[in-house]
């Protein structure tokens, strides 16, 4: 949430209504846009399917390729999401602007090398045309870039910008995709998905050069924080397992088919997990907005007393203040969630059953099911982030290690209970991070003077591991 924060301060504390609005506007736009987009785009290719008169395999595969496409550059980015937006917020509080636009160009190198090789491999063995291989690797490689963009574009304020970007990434898919079918070209619509996200992503940095100063020094030294933050990398691979692997394993149970080559999808599955991940972007704007806004200026003053020579009463009064907030503010944020995953699950199994996707009795059982499961997540790592708020990156690290090897574990052994139960694993992993992350929030914050103090070390170290040699190895071969 780098940099964010800022700008939700501003714009809430205007005077009105319509500010309010504002801001809840602009955190779903840089936090829901993307899912929402992959909804639209979707949804967008299965309507012009239809309209199109195209076979119900060729549409299958397609969605497949899609999906496979963003869940592997998800997996790729999400080995770097963390740690960029720890550099992003530490260059930002140090004033140090002119490395963040370097680093998002060394950070894209870095997931595109990465991703390509693997995902590359994985398409050369899938027995897949050329064509849609060619296709689906620039899909892959332009959404990493997208997903590591994001973690900039908190920064950025002209969201009017970057909702264009995504207005015209719809609108292209729409046009791109009416030619294809009006002309039979071959894997038409994969290409037009292709370049709807090609030309969100060219306006996507055009909007972070225009706003980030140049220099082409020391572009490479984010890869020292992996050094320093290794927990918060396994924070964000843990829960990329946590929200996937039940999709994963679902592809592979009696629910799964084969699709084309080694790509395998369960679509009854599939598509409610679509839908009802939209349940999270409650928890997420809400949090965003309400702890970012309300909760930030009582910790920026609370950490400011020790800093600042504050006495022991100003100090244990700004702490009760701060955690007051912090827990009413997180209390909020449960009701809401719970309100809106009860009105998601009942209006969302009406509104689907008006879309072209074949919504039958399963597929709503899943529906409401996986929404309630994606409800308890997003409550969950709601307090896993006011954790990353306070360090404490060891706590969130075990709290995401039980989500992933609960959502693992849990799926795989509702397999033996048949297809009713499928989604019940991931909803039982939701509640251990909901249960867990919040037990570990309230036994941390209950003895905050120490892991201010106590917890500190003697004097600070600097980390000189592997991306460090590897950081200063890359930025002398670029200069």
């Amino acid at each position: 949430m780098a940099g964010i924060g800022f700008e939700l301060r501003k714009i809430h504390n205007q005077a009105g209504l319509l500010a309010k609005q504002k801001a809840y506007s602009y955190a779903g736009i840089i936090y829901g846009g993307p899912v929402i987009l992959g909804i639209l785009l979707n949804t967008a290719v299965v309507v012009l399917s239809l309209s199109g008169k195209m076979d119900s395999s060729q549409r299958d595969s397609i969605m497949v390729l899609i999906s496979y496409a963003i869940l592997a550059s998800l997996a790729v980015s999400s080995l770097f999401s963390f740690i960029v937006t720890r550099y992003v917020s530490d260059m930002l509080y140090e004033r140090k602007t002119d490395r963040i636009l370097p680093s998002f160009y060394a950070s894209s190198a870095c997931v595109l090398l990465l991703g390509e090789i693997l995902y590359g491999t994985f398409l050369l063995f899938s027995g897949i045309s050329s064509l849609d291989m060619f296709i689906s690797l620039l899909l892959f490689g332009e959404l990493t870039v997208i997903w590591n963009a994001m973690n900039y574009l908190t920064v950025v304020k002209d969201y009017r910008s970057i909702i264009l970007g995504f207005s015209a990434a719809v609108l292209t898919t729409l046009f791109c995709g009416f030619l294809s079918i009006s002309y039979a070209v071959p894997s038409g619509l994969l290409l037009s998905v292709a370049l709807a996200y090609g030309l969100m992503l060219l306006w996507f940095v055009w909007l972070l050069n225009r706003y980030f100063p140049h220099n082409h020094q020391r572009s490479f030294e984010f890869l020292q924080w992996f050094d320093s933050f290794f927990d918060l990398f396994k924070v964000g691979v843990y829960l990329f397992i946590g929200l996937f692997a039940h999709i994963v394993i679902i592809w592979f149970s009696p629910l799964g088919k084969e699709m084309a080559g080694l790509f395998r999808s369960a679509p009854s599955y599939d598509i409610p997990a679509m839908f009802a991940f939209l349940t999270t972007l409650v928890s997420t704007v809400n949090f965003v907005i309400s702890v970012e806004v309300f909760f930030y200026p009582k910790f920026k003053t609370y950490y400011q007393l020790y800093n600042e020579g504050g006495n022991l009463l100003e100090i244990e009064e700004s702490e009760v203040e701060m955690l007051e907030v912090l827990n009413n503010e997180l209390k909020y944020l449960g009701w809401k969630q719970l309100l809106a995953t009860i009105l998601i699950m009942f209006a969302g199994t009406l509104l689907l059953d008006y879309l072209p996707l074949g919504f039958n009795g399963q597929m709503r059982g899943y529906f409401q099911t996986l929404c309630l499961a994606y409800g308890l997540y997003a409550v969950g790592n709601a307090y896993l982030m006011a954790l990353l708020y306070f360090a404490d990156y060891k706590g969130a690290k075990n709290c995401a290690g039980l989500f992933a090897a609960a959502s693992l574990s849990l799926t795989i052994l509702s397999q033996f209970f048949g297809k009713p139960f499928y989604g019940f694993g991931f909803l039982a992993a939701g509640a251990l991070l909901f249960i867990f992350a919040s037990a570990r929030l309230n036994a941390y914050t209950e003895d905050l003077p120490y892991h201010v103090l106590g917890s500190q070390p003697l004097y600070h170290s600097k980390q000189n591991g592997l991306f460090t040699y590897l950081a200063k190895r890359l930025g002398k071969v670029r200069n």
